[in-house]
């Protein structure tokens, strides 16, 4: 796991003793309100500085992740900061409050931080668990020669129902249809069982039905048909589970993005308040 590298353990002793010295700092800190809250005093002021400080070093990873020809530190460097820095953050804003939220504005801003650190640990987890299920579960086709190979054999069953009776073009329009994957077929295998593979065991009973559909100058054809289709299952299979997975690693992304905008948004609408009206919201 990259929680357990070089520059994750350097992250992570920051983390902890940046965390540390500020908490004895505001432990020690003589003029505490006894009613709670802390964002009106100075330490109170400078802490919520130091939280707008590292969210913006947060936000600044996003970038660093798109600038390519950056020299400003490893992209893994950058993502360990992000980790450990986004805990140290939620640990600052607690005590720039005084653990005290004093209004919707506040509490809000707090939740949804919350709710974004959460999901980066989901993503934390993804990325460490998943690209190994990922590795068992690939063969030495990628997604892509995959995908081509299901549209050729598309075409081969294509070419063997050209030109047959109606009883064979029934039974290829049902198996076609059978193939052909679903509107957002890769998202919602999220929640379905995926099968191993296609079993051959018993398919030449199971075909002798739809053999006699047709007649025997059709049924070799047929026969034919029916195998590349059991292909086609097989690899849409392997298809589907490769990209369980890689949706998986992703969906998570689908959470942490629009809660990072609004938590944004809301430390934007905190700040400007607690300037304009100078005390703590």
């Amino acid at each position: 796991m990259f929680l357990a590298s070089r520059k994750g353990g350097f992250w992570a002793v920051t983390a902890l003793v940046l965390g540390a010295g500020l908490t004895g700092v505001y432990l020690l800190y003589p003029e505490r309100p006894a009613e709670g809250g802390m964002g009106g005093t100075p330490l109170g002021v400078a802490l919520g500085f130091v939280a707008l400080a590292l969210l913006l070093l947060l936000l600044a990873f996003g970038i660093r992740k798109r600038a390519y020809r950056s020299t400003v530190g490893t992209l893994s460097g950058w993502l360990q900061a992000h980790i450990y820095l986004g805990v140290l953050v939620l640990v600052v804003v607690l005590l720039h409050a005084g653990f005290a939220f004093k209004d919707r504005v506040a509490t809000a801003a707090f939740l949804c931080l919350l709710l974004v650190v959460l999901s980066g640990f989901v993503g934390v987890v993804a990325y460490s668990v998943f690209p190994r299920l990922l590795t068992d579960v690939e063969s030495n086709l990628s997604a892509a020669e995959i995908s081509e190979e299901l549209n050729r054999l598309g075409a081969s069953m294509a070419r063997l129902a050209a030109g047959k009776s109606g009883a064979f073009g029934k039974i290829y329009q049902r198996v076609e249809q059978e193939a052909r994957p679903g509107w957002l077929a890769g998202w919602w295998i999220l929640g379905r069982r995926i099968g191993r593979r296609v079993g051959s065991a018993g398919e030449g009973e199971a075909w002798e039905p739809l053999l006699k559909l047709v007649g025997t100058e059709e049924r070799e054809s047929l026969r034919n048909l029916l195998v590349l289709s059991r292909q086609h299952k097989e690899l849409h299979l392997r298809l589907m589970r490769q990209q369980r997975y890689r949706n998986l690693m992703d969906f998570w992304l689908y959470l942490h993005l629009p809660l990072s905008l609004a938590l944004i948004i809301l430390v934007a609408a905190h700040v400007v308040a607690a300037f304009y009206y100078a005390e703590p919201l």
